[in-house]
């Protein structure tokens, strides 16, 4: 499914699940590969989520009336003058199991995104964790995502491994 372009431009996405993305770029990536004993293939495009909404009104019981609304107004209020670009991706790949679900994401990093949660958490008096930024390469069905939202999510659901793809991002 595409994700429509957000803020004006096209640069930030916003997917059905409410989740702000930034796509990125990757090619040359094998269709699929073999994770502990698990066949998953490559996603058909790849996004770091910089902001999942949904997830923060369930995790933090957000019932502010249009807090969808307002977080898109002040993200794009915000990187208007603090872009949040991709920077690097880290030697660092996880494997995710959660319920039916399994997926590699590799970890990056990305400008300014600890900035706009401390905003955010100022404006809507949240205590929200800057998110662990990452992008799924695999996934059992080539499609789902499992959310990782905080450290708790990086400790409780994912498992370190060595790098799958056998070169650098």
């Amino acid at each position: 499914m595409e994700r429509p372009f957000i803020c004006g431009g096209a640069k930030y996405t916003i997917s059905a699940t409410n989740t702000i993305g930034l796509p990125v770029l990757l090619n040359n990536l094998p269709s699929e590969i073999i994770i502990q004993g698990n066949k998953l293939f490559l996603k058909p495009s790849f996004h770091v989520s910089l902001v999942c909404i949904n997830e923060i009104i369930k995790k933090h019981k957000v019932i502010m009336p249009l807090f969808r609304d307002e977080v898109l107004k002040t993200f794009c209020d915000f990187v208007s003058n603090n872009p949040i670009d991709f920077l690097n991706y880290k030697n660092e790949f996880r494997y995710i199991e959660e319920n039916n679900l399994k997926t590699v994401i590799v970890m990056c990093e990305i400008s300014n995104l600890s900035k706009l949660f401390e905003f955010i958490n100022s404006r809507y008096n949240l205590n929200i964790e800057y998110p662990p930024t990452h992008v799924t390469l695999y996934a059992h069905d080539g499609k789902t995502g499992i959310f990782l939202t905080d450290t708790n999510d990086i400790e409780n659901l994912t498992k370190s491994i060595s790098n799958p793809l056998g070169f650098d991002l």
